[in-house]
């Protein structure tokens, strides 16, 4: 496996080193830097050499991890944030995902499925818990009327995202080459003003596109 440098930015102590050492077991995980709130995790992200992946908590003090994510997509927007939390609030989750969040996973996943996330977001998809995953489908609403220009393939590329399928297997579905799915999400990425796969779901099912 591709190996894999880890932030991680978490306030309850005990829960952070769990997990830094749960993960530092994993041969392809390295979890080189833990912060307990944000703001000295974006002075780091100006110094040091970026990471692949940040983990994010939400609930930070002094600057919670939403607001976290909006200043990190302004400092570094290659630096890719999943989110692991507590909080299974449905504005949260699609305020998170709004903001750039490739995945959102919940504290009481087991480290594997933590794991399988990370390397998930890192080959370019997306990681949703279970729980999570359902209040991002319920958002579906009625059709309304497309504010972004999106072409009707590009709705149908949407559509399957939101089924959870890949880009490969968007492309197989819709009988087009990988490379051709992967224009159609950059220009839906462009359209929507969002970074990631997770992003553009969650702002097409809010705008009720899909």
């Amino acid at each position: 496996m591709i190996p894999i440098n880890i932030w991680i930015v978490e306030d309850d102590g005990g829960y952070r080193r769990n997990l830094q050492r749960s993960l530092g077991r994993e041969e392809h995980i390295t979890c080189s830097r833990v912060f307990p709130s944000c703001i000295p995790f974006l002075e780091a992200i100006q110094e040091d050499t970026h990471p692949d992946l940040v983990l994010m908590d939400l609930g930070l003090p002094e600057m919670g991890g939403v607001e976290g994510i909006q200043r990190l997509k302004e400092i570094a927007p290659d630096v890719t944030v999943i989110v692991l939390t507590v909080m299974e609030d449905k504005e949260k989750v699609l305020q998170s995902l709004d903001a750039g969040a490739a995945g959102y996973l919940l504290k009481s996943s087991t480290i594997r499925e933590i794991v399988d996330g990370l390397q998930q977001v890192f080959v370019g998809g997306a990681a949703l818990s279970p729980g999570i995953a359902k209040i991002v489908l319920e958002e579906l609403k009625k059709p309304a009327p497309d504010e972004f220009g999106l072409t009707d393939r590009e709705i149908e590329v949407l559509e399957l995202l939101a089924e959870g399928l890949s880009v490969k297997e968007i492309a197989a579905k819709l009988d087009v080459s990988r490379a051709t799915a992967a224009f159609h999400l950059g220009n839906i990425y462009q359209k929507l003003n969002v970074q990631s796969q997770t992003g553009a779901v969650a702002k097409a099912l809010r705008a009720g596109i899909i």
